[in-house]
């Protein structure tokens, strides 16, 4: 009897792990053939709302969507809130931790003066760390928009959700691509 629990149990494990695997493997995927998508200026890719951004000290690549509004779709994907227009200023929310859609999971591996580059539309936007803290989960400060030119991105704080790491950038240049 003890034996058959045991199996049971080992079964219903290897079923999770296979589920969180495929569910892993899936999602970066997909990111990567968006990804992909922009770079090779394919028209399937929502350059509207559609950015996509590059951390090479971290080796991210990843395309950034609008939040919903109940920021369902941060499970997946790295969500911006309300505004993707680099003059207004950005905000990029994204998980980190394990499991599937944690594209912020390194992001803690920055340090003041990397680079971080943004392609939205036909631009290159190119951005330097000016800061890195944590705040209260609860501090709404750093979702204001009203500071010009600067990209925000947000994550909890490892092993602390009650913390969130905010990195602020800073707008160092905006090149035309030639696509």
């Amino acid at each position: 009897m003890k034996k058959n629990i045991f199996k049971i149990i080992i079964i219903f494990l290897l079923i999770i792990l296979i589920k969180e695997l495929f569910l892993n493997f899936y999602y970066y995927h997909n990111n990567s053939v968006e990804v992909s998508s922009y770079y090779n200026n394919d028209s399937s890719f929502n350059y509207k709302s559609y950015m996509v951004i590059n951390i090479p000290k971290i080796k991210l690549d990843a395309v950034v969507k609008k939040a919903t509004d109940n920021f369902s779709n941060l499970n997946k994907n790295l969500v911006y809130y309300k505004n993707n227009n680099y003059k207004k200023g950005i905000v990029i929310f994204g998980h980190s931790g394990v499991g599937y859609g944690t594209y912020f999971n390194r992001l803690d591996e920055l340090s003041i003066n990397d680079i971080v580059y943004l392609y939205k539309d036909k631009l290159k936007i190119k951005y330097v760390v000016s800061s890195i803290s944590y705040v209260n989960d609860n501090d709404l400060s750093v979702i204001d928009t009203n500071k010009k030119e600067i990209l925000r991105l947000i994550t909890c704080k490892k092993n602390d959700n009650k913390r969130r790491l905010v990195v602020e950038l800073s707008l160092k240049s905006v090149q035309t691509l030639k696509k």
